[in-house]
């Protein structure tokens, strides 16, 4: 059983547990209201825990569809494992990162460059501030 088949599995029980939880919550509320308080601490209990089951749905949820977005390559989402995606995701990101880095220095050296040229000018005004010497 591959991966994305495991998470469907734990997606479509714990969306089930979650249901027969809520269920199980409204009955235990209504036999909470009819016959006495005493049953208020289980409903309680049993509300964390569809709370927690609907949680887990949706964590599987997450997990089933978002392979897809990061890894869009069928081959990756079948041949790798979850440490190498990680590690193929953390990659991936130090290239961004490295990329724009060299953007930015390419910014500050086209920055530096036209100041350089405003400097040689000589038809360009000074600069004046209202800090300058007068």
């Amino acid at each position: 059983m591959d991966e994305q088949m495991l998470n469907r599995v734990m997606m479509i029980s714990a969306a089930v547990l979650a249901i027969a939880g809520a269920l199980a919550t409204a009955t235990l509320l209504v036999l909470t209201a009819v016959m006495s308080m005493w049953l208020i601490i289980p409903t309680l209990l049993l509300a964390v825990l569809t709370v927690a089951c609907g949680f887990a749905a949706s964590l599987y949820g997450e997990r089933l569809t978002g392979h897809a977005k990061v890894f869009a390559n069928p081959i990756e989402q079948e041949v790798l494992n979850r440490k190498q995606r990680r590690e193929l995701r953390s990659k991936r990101g130090e290239l961004v990162m490295e990329r724009s880095l060299v953007e930015i220095e390419h910014e500050r050296d086209n920055i530096v460059h036209r100041q350089i040229e405003a400097a040689n000018d000589p038809n360009k005004p000074p600069h004046r501030t209202r800090f300058g010497d007068d």
